[in-house]
């Protein structure tokens, strides 16, 4: 299963928003559950489930072909991308399954979406309309779907992160495609408002699958696991916002492979892929935030896993 992807190549077979700036969101009450997509081979797709960050407690959230999901910065919603007759769009639902709601009709693709830190808004990638080959863009609207407007042009662009502080979007760009090498991605942030837009990481083969550090400071991605050429394939980066300080954050090791970072609400932990090379699948892990102590998460031996997010604990 090649999920580890961009969603873009998996899944594709206020007049302003901001130019009043978003506010930060309050602290998480703490690490609350984890989502993430299951591969059912009956849908010969992924599924969202929950659980909590041990795998204990596992529940399907939706049974429809789904992948990338958010939670919203109190925990008491989830976005998430589906895909339909349609095309592929974006929903929000309850963590207990209630309230499922629909936030993108539009024909094409609408997907991975993230919710802004004060939970007003959701950025996300969208095909543009307007081009006439297959490409997407990065948009935002608000957490209930309307007011929907495109931040960035002229790329191809997908898989937007906010900062925690709401101002920014990060976003991975795909350079180059080939049916006989790895995917080339670029790494860039812009501005809610579509200006003071930057590269942070120039093209990189295999940079794949951006996040941002809940204090701000960084910005992760991985290499892809399953390009073994490249060099730090399998490895978690982390850079800074402007571009200094690139390193190796979880190397792999003899056992796992890395991809898909996602850091916990406190700052604390991470949530990653990890491709399990003694049962040749994809599975999740937790480390400490610097990368050490990976502990696999016990979701079944028989379950190919990904798209991981992890959610703050509703406040009571």
């Amino acid at each position: 299963m090649r999920a580890r992807l961009l969603s873009t190549t998996v899944i594709a077979c206020a007049l302003c928003v901001a130019t009043a700036t978003p506010a930060s969101a309050r602290a998480p009450d703490g690490n609350g559950e984890i989502t993430f997509g299951r591969y059912d081979p009956a849908l010969d797709a992924t599924t969202v489930w929950v659980a909590r960050p041990d795998g204990q407690d596992q529940r399907q959230l939706i049974t429809d072909p789904s992948s990338f999901s958010d939670w919203s910065p109190d925990g008491s919603r989830i976005a998430f991308d589906f895909a339909d007759e349609s095309g592929v769009h974006i929903g929000a639902i309850s963590p207990d399954g209630s309230r499922r709601t629909t936030l993108t009709t539009e024909e094409g693709v609408q997907e991975t979406p993230d919710w802004s830190p004060d939970g007003r808004w959701i950025t996300y990638g969208a095909m543009d309309p307007t081009l006439p080959y297959f490409s997407t863009s990065i948009w935002i609207m608000r957490s209930d779907g309307t007011d929907a407007r495109r931040v960035t042009t002229g790329g191809f662009d997908v898989e937007p992160v906010f900062s925690p502080d709401g101002r920014r979007i990060a976003f991975a760009r795909i350079v180059e495609e080939s049916e006989d090498g790895p995917q080339v991605n670029s790494l860039h942030v812009v501005d809610v408002d579509g200006t003071g837009e930057r590269q942070v990481v120039a093209p990189r083969a295999g940079l794949e699958h951006p996040d941002w550090s809940p204090d701000g400071r960084w910005l992760g991605f991985d290499i892809n696991p399953g390009e073994t050429q490249l060099p730090d394939s399998g490895a978690l980066v982390v850079v800074r916002p402007d571009g200094r300080a690139t390193h190796v954050l979880r190397a792999p090791t003899r056992d796992l492979r890395f991809f898909k970072i996602a850091w916990s609400p406190d700052g604390h932990r991470i949530l990653m892929g990890c491709f399990d090379l003694g049962v040749q699948r994809d599975r999740l892990c937790t480390s400490n935030a610097g990368g050490g102590n990976v502990r696999l998460i016990d979701l079944g031996d028989d379950s190919w896993v990904n798209f991981p997010a992890w959610g703050a604990t509703p406040a009571r």
